[in-house]
């Protein structure tokens, strides 16, 4: 499988995030519509990689490591204010049941994808 297309198209899945990330919860939809994107392009990539046993396993610890991200973002206030005015990319502070959320949709992305294919 061509290793090109799913890394452009989470790469592109990431910019669109980055700008409208100024809209906030007016499109919350799109933010939740991603993490579930982001997991079905990430088992197409890791697929070229890994047995298809491990591939849930690697989205799953791909979307953790996301979640960590954005923790570690909202605690460095340096950081977000970096981010905020170079790039104006706004992160909403996590929750519990966001980041909950957000993996299991990152999840189930990978499992329909390995469903479908």
């Amino acid at each position: 499988m061509n290793l090109l297309t799913p890394l452009l198209s989470i790469i592109i899945l990431v910019s669109v995030n980055i700008i409208l990330s100024r809209k906030g919860k007016k499109i919350y939809w799109l933010y939740e519509l991603s993490h579930f994107l982001g997991g079905f392009l990430l088992a197409v990539l890791f697929l070229n990689f890994l047995d298809k046993n491990f591939v849930l396993l690697a989205v799953l610890a791909a979307g953790i490591i996301w979640e960590i991200y954005e923790l570690v973002i909202n605690k460095n206030k340096k950081i977000k204010k970096y981010l905020e005015n170079k790039f104006r990319y706004y992160i909403t502070p996590p929750t519990p049941s966001d980041t909950i959320l957000d993996l299991i949709l990152v999840f189930l992305g990978a499992v329909f994808y390995l469903y479908l294919f």
